[in-house]
Parts: structure tokens; sequence; C-alpha cells
């Protein structure tokens, strides 16, 4: 270690070399020297080890100060020949820029991809280009970078139509002439050492880089500083963070802190220096980590390196980054470093620099990759302009061609070395976007240069020889027995044979030029055969006959039919079947299918099928032949009725995307995300749906929850057809049942005939004789005699289902030959005919429509009838034309008689005009009188403090509940049982107006007196569920124990934490945490006449019960809520002694009451009347309480408070330290006084009542907050006085008179005003929330109901509110009674209410603000998880080690650790790359929330997998801001995490 103490001597003597340097110098030097790279090394072997790497810890203040001066100033010297400011600004003015944008995408980044115009999914463009581009009013895909690509703008390659946007458009005007003297210029400008120069730059790099160990450079290295050694980790994929903080903390000795930041930089950068020493210092090091890492899985990456090696490595870096911005000053610059770096060396092949860091990537560090992928970007993948040049002169020396294309260069090196780059990308442990490979894509997708590559390759036949794919089938068809048989899903010749028979039929090439296409010689069995087996196959596996293979077999048919391969293999069988089908006769086809299915001696008569059932009592081989007559049914039905394949039918691609659609809304109505899963994707993942979804089906916008939908419109449901081949069982019974409910519902016949469809293409034309073939009919034929007889398990219903769906699309096509054959006397298709005609002899067998005739009646095929008489109903009808004149006849007549009778209503009205008059007038009165004489209309007695407050007459009220557990019937009594609510109580920072306010010390902060600044309250919320004391105890105690047994089974987290007291309410499952008494109405005991004695002797004995009036459960309950107020307010641990109990308890009252009035204002609700029963139940239950609670604290206690409370108002001589009257929330100021008062008035002789003491409280905490108001509020000049009434003057002379005493008495510290008017309007509004949550709390307390007028919103609010508060409507003749001096108030009067962070409209702005977003711990990294914090607006480092820090000796992630700062406890979150809201309550506690964010259908986007453009939905927002107002957030999580249990399992404190 003797070496690093000398090391640190070496930056103050290199101050006196930085002195005598000249950059100038050295590089005159340079350019006289002979041998160049001997002298730049030795400079740099003499400088570098001075700068960088001088001890354990890295300085880079230092190194970014004397790198520049020292090393990069001396080469742009040399290059430059001048000073390099002048010098590169020559390069800038004559620069020719490319095109391209280039702009290298940042971790997070937002990207856009045009969906109508971009090449491919690759091409993407930068925010600020997309902005400027043509592509905006496009359908644009919108996702975020992983970093490392460049945005295409420029590149006309990458894009259909627009490929520049308004910043990149070029000037084609002497563009090559100009482009021309750049070069020239340049050349002038640099000389011949500029080739030189950066061939050393570059070979000195990538030795440096990759070949340290080896090197023959390192002879020239300075060694004065001693052999010291870096002992250097690298990152790799394999081991976790844990394992690696772990193994650091036994090797190097390091505390965790420290082994975090060293796991945390090994992420980042690739590698971080964990020991400094001599070698053997460093190799033990190394041994431990390979030792403790190897056991498992193969051990971390350990190196010990030189210290001088380590510091040209970081030099390398630095210079590389030099570099790349060097050649920005000149586009011909990047060309000449192009050239040079594809320079072939003395070795020949693969010897260039290019390809010698490409080789060498894999064994490279993720920083040096990083460093060299941005290079490569900024200059070999920014030409594109002479590709076809280079093809012609790919012969010639490299060196020589200037002007040609370094991308198609670098395509070939690519290409040359692929499969070795490939290998060594397998071999590496990192991820693919720190690897060369991950740069293909920039090469591989343009076209052009694939194109160029590829004509370089022996030239590819001009005709493809289809029929010469035969040779590759197997010859052996005919012996078809599939169950015995190979047979494979797999068919790649059979279906490129299909997709090009069908490009044939389309393309009309196949009946044009018959000649050329020798379909006679094909042998069609030959087509049909393999994948006939493939779908019986499938047949064979639904019907349970391949059991033993397993699930792979199971997977394999799963995929098959899967949107996402159905295309390319199912389809494709299909449409192969019915190129077959179509060039054979159709009995032929047909007995070949009952021949693989395995059914012809089933079908060879229909006897045999009865002996055949008899014979083989076996269930299951009977269930599977019956499961194999319905697959191949269904196949007949897919084969004649699939039709909307382009070249199959006579559709457009657009028809078979409309029918997909349709198909999917008949199962239900469907979100945009839900279609686009269900529909296949093309080469750039487009479905085609927007095109034609507007036409089949209308968008239902979103409400506050759920997703927008599309719903089928009604027109488009005759398209339905029930076996669409695409649909898998499940759906096709959703979808029936979903399409009859919609016919019941509209009053139509349930029955689903099958759909018209389009006509065949001509190839396939012959297909529809299948339906009339005899083979066909006679299987028809003998299903209906099976299903003649109601039992013998030889059918099934399914079967029948489909049989009569092929005779329906009989009819059917029937009916569309005759609408097409009109002009035509006969048709080719006479289905009628044919189901018509009985068998032959001998069987003699009854006709297809006899034997519907007969099972039309039949009792056990009720759920077919419908169908059966539609077929029946079809064949009758014959005069069409006359039915359908009857029907219009019909309905002409029918729209008469509506009209006459609408015409008859309104003569009526009109002859009867008066008497409808009178009926209304009579109305009115009635409805007024009524309410005059409503009881509740008469408001004079309506007050709730004071005197002369409302009481209720006939005794006191009986309140009877039920308890939720035991179901017991209870009532109120203040010495009966205790009855309890289920109540959660929390801190809260909703309110807060000073966020940056620290946290009070819990165990020396007296919560007295609340700052109006509300930085922390304690709010109190209840689900409003009622319990016996005890059967709460009983159910608390069975969660306890079942929370024991849990944690010694699974050790994870639940939704709540009884250690805390928290429990889930029995009922609703509500988040809870303790109860609060439910208490009776406190009895009158005032009295206005001297009573005699045995009057006085009763309410002596009241006096002395009122001193301890409740129960022992009671007061059990009473302690039990005060403790949990006492204990979550304050952060402590519980303590019924402490005098703060008491306090706690009534500043949760007035917090609860003061927040749910401003929610009550922010949601534009009445003050009365609009509050839920379970919030309505809290607050009664809360105020009750907190006048209750004395009674279990110490009397001495509450009473001393009481004196402090109100010295705050009235001085009083004895106390001390009263705090400013600006300093005090006024609100809870009344109520500490008035719920602290009984402790005082229990004491009293006078005779004075409780209801005089809280009116004079309401009077004194009045006048003060007038006070405060015009002492904080009168800010702005008011410029024009307003007209004002008498009563209003009145007002305004005595607001002034009051705001002149204040001036008097303090000077200078307000300013003169002169309008009353706006003095008064400062009062008003000030004043308003107070006198609001003050109505509340008296009517929660005395019981007095409210004036219909605060049941509604309107102008009589004011006067309402004075006179339920006794109060006169002039508030200032309240004054006169106290005066106070003060000083001025930071926080102003009304206080507004608390909003989340405002956000912006577009998504993408939220996504770019993000994506600069940097650790603010990890010196300028990118953050991984950018989360901005809804209440306060930071961003935040999410779930990352970096950010870690430590609360209540506990690591928690930087989300967590904020909320406690910012939310007491809870926070709101957005996890911007995830689109993602997170709700998190402590440390254990958290949930996902849908983002506030839609696409424009309606829908979340949570991880941006979509890519659909994002905009804010208000709607949402404010629903998110609704939870947090209502202190709902911990209860939304409670509900998630029972909901979702995979929630509990999630270290939420890390996040």
């Amino acid at each position: 270690m003797a070496a690093a103490e000398t090391d640190r001597d070496v930056p103050s003597a290199l101050c006196s070399e930085f002195l005598n340097f000249s950059a100038k110098d050295t590089a005159a030097k340079w350019l006289q020297v002979s041998n160049l790279p001997k002298e730049v090394y030795q400079h740099l072997a003499c400088y570098v080890p001075k700068i960088y790497c001088l001890g354990p810890n890295l300085n880079p203040q230092n190194e970014d100060l004397l790198a520049p001066l020292l090393l990069q100033s001396p080469l742009e010297w040399y290059l430059c020949g001048e000073e390099p400011s002048v010098g590169l600004a020559k390069l800038e003015q004559n620069n020719q820029p490319s095109q391209l944008c280039g702009h290298v995408f940042k971790v997070g980044e937002p990207t856009y991809s045009c969906r109508e115009c971009a090449a491919d999914p690759t091409c993407v463009l930068c925010m600020q280009c997309f902005l400027g581009s043509v592509h905006k009013e496009h359908r644009y895909r919108m996702t975020t970078s992983g970093g490392g690509g460049f945005c295409d703008c420029g590149d006309t390659e990458a894009w259909k139509k627009g490929p520049y946007c308004q910043k990149h458009e070029p000037n084609i005007s002497d563009s090559s002439q100009k482009e021309l003297i750049g070069v020239k210029s340049l050349i002038s400008l640099i000389g011949r050492y500029v080739f030189g120069g950066v061939c050393f730059m570059i070979a000195f790099y990538y030795c440096m880089l990759v070949y340290w160990e080896k090197c023959n450079l390192l002879i020239l290295f300075s060694r004065e500083r001693g052999d010291t050694y870096y002992c250097m980790l690298f990152n790799d994929e394999v081991h976790t963070y844990e394992q690696v903080i772990y193994t650091l903390q036994k090797a190097v000795n390091c505390t965790q802190k420290e082994a975090v930041s060293f796991a945390t930089t090994v992420d980042r950068d690739g590698r971080k220096s964990v020991r400094f020493g001599d070698f053997q210092f460093c190799e033990q090091a190394k041994s431990v980590i390979v030792r403790n890492t190897s056991r498992q899985t193969k051990p971390l990456r350990v190196q010990v390196m030189h210290s001088s090696v380590v510091a040209h490595q970081c030099f390398a870096l630095k210079a590389l980054t030099w570099l790349g911005q060097i050649i920005r000053y000149s586009d011909a610059l990047r060309r000449i470093l192009c050239q040079v770096g594809l320079q072939r060396g003395p070795e020949g092949e693969n010897s260039s620099l290019v390809d010698t860091l490409m080789l060498c990537d894999s064994k490279m560090w993720k920083g040096a990759r990083n460093v060299y992928h941005q290079l490569f970007m900024s200059s070999l993948l920014m030409d594109t302009k002479y590709k076809k040049l280079f093809y012609r002169q790919s012969h010639t020396p490299l060196l020589s061609l200037l002007p040609l294309s370094p991308l198609l260069c670098l395509l070939h090196h690519c290409l040359q070395n692929y499969e070795r780059m490939q290998n060594d990308y397998v071999k590496d442990d990192h991820d693919r976007e720190f690897s060369v490979t991950d740069l293909s894509v920039q090469m591989f997708t343009v076209p052009s240069l694939v194109s160029i590559w590829r004509e370089r390759r022996p030239a590819m036949r001009k005709r493809l020889v289809i029929w010469g794919f035969w040779s590759l089938l197997p010859s052996s068809f005919l012996s078809g027995c599939v169950s015995q048989e190979k047979v494979s899903i797999h068919l790649p010749v059979s279906r490129l044979l299909a997709g090009l028979h069908a490009l044939l039929s389309k393309t009309e090439v196949a009946y044009r030029f018959p000649e050329q296409l020798p379909l006679s010689e094909l042998s069609p069995p030959m087509l049909i055969e393999h994948p006939l087996r493939c779908l019986v196959l499938c047949a064979q596996v639904h019907a349970g006959m391949w059991r033993r293979n397993g699930f792979s077999l199971v997977n394999q048919i799963y995929y098959y039919h899967n949107v996402k391969c159905r295309v390319e293999m199912f389809d494709k069988d299909l449409s192969m079947l019915q190129a077959g089908a179509s060039m054979m006769d159709p009995n032929h086809f047909l007995m070949i299918m009952l021949s693989r299915f395995e059914l012809y001696h089933i079908f060879s008569s229909a006897d045999c099928r009865k002996r055949y059932s008899r014979e083989n009592a076996n269930k299951d081989v009977v269930q599977q032949n019956n499961t194999l007559i319905e697959e191949m049914l269904h196949l007949v039905i897919m084969i004649v009725g699939e039709r909307y394949t382009a070249g199959v039918g006579q559709v457009e691609c657009s028809d078979e995307i409309r029918r997909e659609i349709v198909h999917q809304l008949c199962i239900r109505p469907m979100a945009h995300s839900e279609l686009v899963k269900a529909l296949p994707e093309n080469e750039n993942k487009e479905t085609g749906m927007e095109r034609v979804i507007d036409s089949v089906a209308s968008f239902k916008k979103p409400g506050v929850t759920g997703r927008g939908l599309y719903k089928l419109r009604p027109e488009c449901a005759k398209m339905f057809n029930l076996y669409f081949h695409h649909y898998s069982r499940a759906d096709q019974s959703k979808a029936e049942e979903a399409q009859r409910k919609i016919k019941r519902q509209n009053g139509e016949d349930s029955v689903l005939p099958p759909p018209v469809l389009p006509r065949f293409g001509p190839l396939f034309a012959s297909l529809v004789n299948i339906l009339q073939c005899d083979v066909l009919l006679g299987i028809l034929g003998a299903v209906l005699q099976w299903a003649m007889e109601p039992s013998g398990g030889h059918w099934s219903e399914s079967m029948l289902q489909r049989v009569l769906h092929l005779i329906g699309m009989g009819l059917v096509e029937e009916q569309q030959h005759l609408i097409g054959s009109a002009e035509d006397s006969d048709t080719n298709f006479n289905f009628t005919l044919k189901i018509s005609r009985p068998g032959e002899a001998p069987a003699n067998t009854p006709s297809i429509l006899a034997l519907l005739e007969t099972l039309q009646n039949a009792p056990h095929l009720e759920v077919h009838k419908d169908m059966i008489r539609w077929i029946l109903k079809t064949v009758r009808d014959k005069d069409k034309a006359e039915r359908k004149r009857k029907a219009e006849m019909a309905r002409l007549r029918r729209e008469k008689i509506m009209a006459q009778m609408s015409e008859m209503q309104r003569h009526f009205i009109n002859e009867n005009k008066e008497l409808f008059q009178q009926s209304l007038e009579e109305l009115d009165p009635s409805t007024s009188s009524t309410l005059e004489h409503s009881p509740s209309s008469c408001d004079s007695t309506l007050v709730c403090v004071g005197p002369r407050r409302w009481r209720a007459g006939g005794g006191e009220r009986r309140q009877v509940v039920t308890c939720i557990l035991c179901q017991e019937e209870q009532e109120i009594r203040t010495d009966g049982k205790a009855m309890v609510l289920a109540a959660f109580v929390q801190r809260s920072t909703v309110m807060s107006k000073n966020r940056k306010r620290p946290p009070h010390n819990p165990d020396k902060y007296d919560p007295l007196f609340m700052h109006p600044d509300l930085s922390f309250g304690t709010h109190t919320g209840s689900c409003g569920h009622i319990m016996h004391s005890h059967c709460w105890q009983r159910y608390f105690e069975a969660v306890q124990a079942k929370e024991q047994r849990r944690q010694q089974r699974l050790r994870v987290h639940t939704s709540y934490d009884v250690e805390n007291g928290e429990f889930l309410c029995p009922l609703c499952e509500c988040l809870s945490n303790t109860v609060i008494p439910l208490l009776s109405e406190q009895p009158d005991l005032s009295h206005s006449e001297q009573p005699d004695l045995s009057q006085w002797l009763n309410i002596t004995s009241l006096q002395m019960k009122a001193m301890n009036p409740y129960s022992s459960t009671i007061k059990e309950m009473l302690t039990t809520f005060g403790t949990a107020s006492y204990k979550v307010g304050l952060k402590v641990h519980p303590n019924e002694q402490d005098p703060r109990v008491p306090i706690m308890c009534w500043g949760s009252c007035a917090y609860t009451i003061q927040s749910i009035e401003r929610l009550l204002v922010d949601e534009e609700k009445p003050l009365f009347g609009s509050l839920p029963c379970r919030q309505d139940d809290c607050l009664s239950s809360l105020t009750r309480f907190g006048s209750a609670c004395w009674t279990v604290s110490s009397h001495a206690t509450v009473q001393n408070h009481f004196i402090r409370l109100l010295a705050a108002l009235v001085p009083d001589p004895r106390v001390e330290n009263t705090p400013c009257i600006l300093d005090i929330d006024m609100f809870h100021l009344l109520v500490s006084l008035v719920l602290s008062h009984p402790a005082v008035f229990s004491l009293d002789s006078s005779g004075l009542s409780a209801d005089t003491a809280q009116l004079h409280f309401l009077h004194l905490v009045t006048v003060a907050h007038i006070v405060q108001i015009l002492l904080t509020s009168v800010a702005e000049e008011v410029r024009m006085e307003q007209e004002s009434g008498g009563a209003e003057r009145e007002e305004e002379e005595k607001v002034c008179m009051l705001y002149n005493t204040l001036r008097m008495h303090l000077g200078s510290g307000l300013r003169e005003v002169n309008s009353g008017w706006h003095l008064w309007c400062c009062v008003k509004a000030g004043i308003l929330p107070y006198l609001r949550t003050a109505a509340m709390f008296f009517h929660y307390l005395n019981g007095a109901p409210a004036p219909p007028e605060l049941h509604t919103l309107g102008v009589g609010e004011w006067e309402a509110l004075c006179g339920y508060l006794c109060l006169p409507s002039n508030l200032l003749q309240l004054f006169y009674n106290n005066w106070e001096l003060m000083e001025p108030l930071l926080h102003g009067f009304p206080r507004e209410s608390n909003h989340l962070i405002e956000l912006p409209g577009d998504y993408s702005a939220l996504i770019n603000q993000a994506s600069s977003f940097t650790c603010p711990k990890s010196g300028g990294d990118k953050s991984r998880a950018p989360t901005l914090c809804l209440v306060c607006g930071a961003m935040l480092c999410s779930q990352s080690y970096c950010c870690q820090t430590e609360l209540e000796g506990e690591d928690v992630g930087a989300c967590t650790a904020h909320t406690f700062a910012c939310g007491a406890g809870v926070g709101i979150f957005l996890r911007v790359r995830e689109s993602q809201v997170l709700f998190l309550a402590g440390k254990t506690k958290g949930c996902f929330y849908a983002p506030p964010y839609l696409d424009d259908y309606g829908e979340t986007d949570q991880g941006l997998r979509r890519g659909n453009p994002l905009h804010l939905c208000q709607e949402r927002y404010r629903k998110i801001q609704k939870l947090w107002r209502q202190h709902s957030i911990t209860e939304e999580i409670g509900h998630a995490q029972e909901a979702n249990q995979t929630l509990v399992g999630i270290d939420w404190q890390h996040l």
C-alpha cells in the first residue's frame, strides 16, 4: 500500500507540469516526428496514469479538468493545425450533414412508429421529428426505447411516404456541388495527417479495450507509479444483487451500504474495482469472490489488473466519446473515419478495426460496449447514399472508395461474421441490448442493402416449378389409418401449395391460362391426404383417443388453432382440402373422408348403426364415434361454407377481416385490445381492423371505470355463422347463447339459420355440389333416422344440430342460385328436389323432408324444433313474391292505422286543452301548501348551539342497533353493553399546505395547537358496521391466533398487520385498526328557575351521574379508541396515561370534519344530506366520543389543557409560551375548547349551562378567525369600488373599523385599504369553510337537525349557516368583545383544497420528461424505473438499490421513503414507463391501480404493450383524487390484496 500513499502527491506535482504544458507546441512536435505513433504513445504513457486511477477512490472532477487539456487538446491541435475552436468552426461552417436524424435514443425515451407509413415495425421517430412530421396525423404506435437505437427520420427506405420531418427536409438545390466543396475544404484543412491520426486513435482504443494483457504497447508505458493493482469485478446476468452484495461483504470486508454501491455500479457500468493495492492483496479478494459464487453457478468474473492498464482503459472510453463528438463537426470527416475503420489490416480477412471490435464484443464489459456501439451508430450507420455504386466496385481496394457506403460495407462484414457473432452472443451472459448483434436490426431491415448483397449470390431461378414439390411427399398416402400410421401437424410443403393455389385463383391466372397449369395431371387425393390426416388427428384428440401422448400433443393442437399460428396452419390445411375437393367428384371426396375418420362401416347402412350400437356395449367407443361424426360434419360445413379467403371466394381482404370482427362481437361486446388479440397480424403487426371496424360495430365510450367497448351493429348480425371455423367450442357456445338471447329480446324467432355466403371463385365453384351429393345426403338421412329414437346413445344433440345446419346451407345456397340464374330457365343445383326424394329399393327409406316432418313433433327434440320448422317453412314457401306483397300491404296498413291514431290523439288534446291546464294549476298549490305545513320547513327553532338550541321533545330517543357478528339487537345506553364501529385511524397530509415541514419528534411534540398549514393530521374513517365490544374482542383474538399460525406456514405479508392492531371488518372486509364506541345523547341538565328541594336532589343526582356516566365496557372502548388515535397520530407506542391522548382524539375529530367538508365543496354537494351512511355514522360517533373521552382521562390533565387553550384567546398570566394567534387553526381550537370544557363544567356551581359556554366559545373563536383573515387576505389592490346595499354598507363600515383598529396597533405591518367591500368579501370567503365545519360539528354533537336550506345548494347558505349557529349575519358585531395584536401569517384564507398535480394531456410528454431524469445517487445514470409522485410532483428512482434509504432501521426504496416524508405513510405514484399507478401504505402494503391515461378506444395500456397513443382521462384522474381526498387509499389497497393474493408477496418496501 506504500505505492498508493506516494500517488497522493501526484496531483500537486502535476500542477507545475500543467502550468508549463502547451497543447500547440505538443501538436507541432508531433507534426515533425517521423514515428508519430510512438511519440503519441509516450505522451499518453506519461500523462494518462497521472490523471486516471490514482487510488481506491476515483476523482472525476480532477479527471474531467485535466484530461481535455493534457490529452484531448493536443489531438485537436494536431487535427486542425490551428486553434481548435477556429478550425472546428470552419469544419462546421462547411459541413453538409446527413439527412438522417440519427438521434440516439436514451433508455425510456418515447419512440413513434407510423402504422400506415412505416416499412416495418423497427422504423421509428424521435419525439421532435414525429411532432414535425406528417405521421402525427396518422395512426401511430408509441413505445419506450430500451436505449441504443436511433431515429430513422430522413431514411427514404424506412417510410412509404413522409420520410422527412420539417427539420430534416432536404434542400435539393446545389446539394452535390456543396458536398464536393465540403469534402475539398476538409481535405485542405486537415491534409494527409487526419488518416494517420484517426487510424492511430482507433488502433489504440481497440488494443486497450480488448487485448490489454497481450498488447505490445505496454512496453512504452511509464512505471513511475509502482506496481499497484485493482481487483476488478465484472457484471453478468446470472447472479442476483443479493448474491453480489453478500459476497462483497465477505471478500473485501465492507459494509452493506458500500456493497450495495459496488453492486449498483457494476450493474450500471459493467465493472467496478472493489479493492486497490498490491497484487497479492487483490488476488486474495478475487479468490474469495470466485469461491463463494462458484458453488451453484459459474463464478463471478473477477480480474486483477494493473492500475496503468485501468487508467488507459478509462481514457480510451473518454477518447472514443471525444471522437464521436469531433465527427459531428463535419459529415466528410465522419466518412473518412468510416473508411479508416473498414480498411483491412495486414492480416487480411477479418482484420479491419470494425471486424476486430465486433468479433471481440463479448469480451468487453458493458460500458465499453456502449461507447463503441454509440460510435458505430453515429458514423457507420448514418450513410445510405452510395449503396449501388458499392456493388459495381465491390472488388476495388476499399481505401480508394471514399464516396462509397460504409453502411453497406458494414453489412458485408456483419454477414461474413454473423454466425461467429451469434455464437459469441449465445455464450455471453449479457442481455441482447448490450451485444453488437442488437445492431443487426439497423442493417438487415434495409431493403436496398439486403437486395444488393443478395445479387452477389448465385441468381435464384426466375420460375418456380410448383409441382416439383410432390417428390417431397411420401408415396404411401393411401394406406391411411390415421390412428395407426405416422402423422404430423407440421406440413410446410402442403401449406405452401395451398397458398399458391389460392393466389393463382385470386390473380385469375389459373382459368385465363389453363395451358400453363396442367391441373388435370395432379392427383387430388394426394393434395388432400396430409391436411386431412392432420384434421382427423385433431378430431381424434378431441374424442379422447390420444391420451397417452400427454400435453405435448394437446399443446401442438392448441397452437394449431391459435390466432398466432392458424393462418399458416389450420387455414392453409382447410384451403388445401377445398382445392382438392374442387378437383374431385364430391362422392369420392366424402368417401375418402369417411375412410380417414374410420366411419365407413357405420354409415354403410342405417341398420348397421343400430347393430353396431347393440353389439358394442363399450360406452367409450360409442362416445368416440359420436365425437368423430360431429367433427366430420363440422369439417364438411367448413369446406363448403368458408369462402372469405381471397381466391377461394369472390371477396376482398377487408371482407375477411370484417367477418372475423363480426363473429368475435357475436360472442359479446369487446374492447379494442381484445379484438386485436383475437385477430391475426400481418408482417407489420397490423390486423387491418381500423379500416372496417366502424362499418360493423358501434363504439361505446367508457365511464369512470371499465373499458370502451365495441358492440355489433344489429344489421350485421345476419352474417353470424354458428359453425364459424375460428370458434373454439367455448366461443361457439357463448356466441349461440348470446345471439339467441338477443333474438328473444327483440321478439324474434330464436332460430339461427346459416348466413348468405359469397360466391366461390372459378377454381372452387364445384364445392357446392358436396351439399347435394348422394353420400352426404345418405349421411344426413342416417343421422335423422337415428334421431327418431329418444335414447340409445348412438346419436347426439350436436350431431343433429350439424345435420340441420347442413340442410339449411343447402336451402340458402339453392336460393342464391335461383337469384343468380333468374335469366336462365334451369339451374344445376336442385337441393329441394334431392331432399324430397325417398330412398331407393330395397331399403325404401323415407326422404329427408319426410323425416323432418316427423321429427318436428318429437317431444325429445324440443331444442331443435325452431330450426326444423324454419327448414320446412323455407321448403314449402314457393310463392315468394306473394308473401312479400302481403307483407308490404300489412306494413302499409299498420302505418295508416298508426297515423290515424296519432291524428285522433292530437285532436283530443286540442279540444280539451282547458282541462289539462286546470289540472296543472290545481297541482301546484297543493304541492306548495304541503311544503308550507311540513314540520321541517319551520326553521325558526333549528339552532345547533347555545341556550336556544333545538332539543328533542318527548324524552330521550331510543337507538337500537344489531351486532353483525351475533345478530343480537342492543339499545344504545350509557350504562349498557358497549357497541362499537369498526374504524381506521391514519396519519394524513391530504390537507397539508406545507409538505416541506420536517416531521415532529414524537416523544417531545405537543399537539395541543394545530398549525393552520395542517401539515400533519389524524383522520378517522369507518365502514359503519356495528358490533358488540365483546364480540369484536373475540373476533380480534381469533384473527391474532390465525395470523400466528399463518406466520409459521407462510413467511409473507398479509393485507393487514395484526401486530399494529389491524384487522378486516367481518362483514365488508374493510381495513380497520380500532373501534369507536357508540354513545347515546347526553341528557339536558340545564334549568332556568330556582329548584325546590326535590328538584334540586334530582338535578344533583343527575350531575353526579354525569361525572361518571358510562359502564365499564364503554369505558374500556373509550380507552381503546383514544389509545389508537394517540398511537397512530404520533407514531409512538401505546400509553393510556400520556396527557396527549385526549388532544389527539380532539384533533382527529376536527381534522376528519375538515377533510369531509372540503370534499363536499369540491364535489359540489350540499353540507347536509349528501354524505353516505358510513361517513354520517362515523362523524356522529367520533364527535360524541370526543365529548366523552375526558371521562377516562385525568380530569386535572384535561382541565390544564382547557386553561392553555383558552389562554390563546384570553391572555392568562399563569400560562407561558402561548402561541401566536396566527399559528393556530381556529376550528381545531374550537373543537378542543368545546370538548374539553365538560371537565371544567363538572366543577361549576354557578348554574350556567354548558350550552351558554359553547356559544361563547364559538363567538370568541369566530372573532379570532376574522382577525386572522383580515391580517392575511388583504394582499391585492382594489381598483374599483362596488355598489352595496344598506345592510352590506353597515357591514363594510364595521369591517373597516376593525381593520383600522388593527392597523393602529400594528403600525406599518398592514397597508391602508379603502375598500370596505373588498374587506367584507375577504372575510365572507375566508370564514365560510370555518362556519361550515362548525355547523357540522355542533350538528353531530348536539343532534340538532339542519335547516332545509343547508340540504341543497343555493344562494341562502350564508344566512342559513349564521342562523343555525346562532350568529348574527353581520359577524362584525362580535368583534367588540376581543382584541388581539398579531404578526402577519404566511398562509392565507380561505384555505383552498389540495389537489393532485396536473398531468400533461399526452402521455408521451410524460415519458419524455422521465427519459431525461437521472438517478440522483448514480452519477448521472438513467433511472430504470422513474416514478412520479402525484401528490407533490417529485420524480423518484424507484425499485433500485442505488436509491434505497434507511427508515426506522430498515432499508426501503425511494417511493416508500417518500411516502413518509410527503404523505405520512400513504403515497400515490405513477410508474411512467409501465403506465401504472402505484398505491403505497406503510412499508408492507401496496397495490397497482389503473392509470388515468386511456387510448382512443377507452383502454389503459399498462406496460405500454399495445403502443396506442394515450391521453389523460380527467374523470379517472378525479376518481384517483377522490380516493386520496377521502383517505381511502389504504382501504383500496386492502381490498386489492384480499382479491389478489399475488400482491401480498411483493416486497413493497423496495419500490
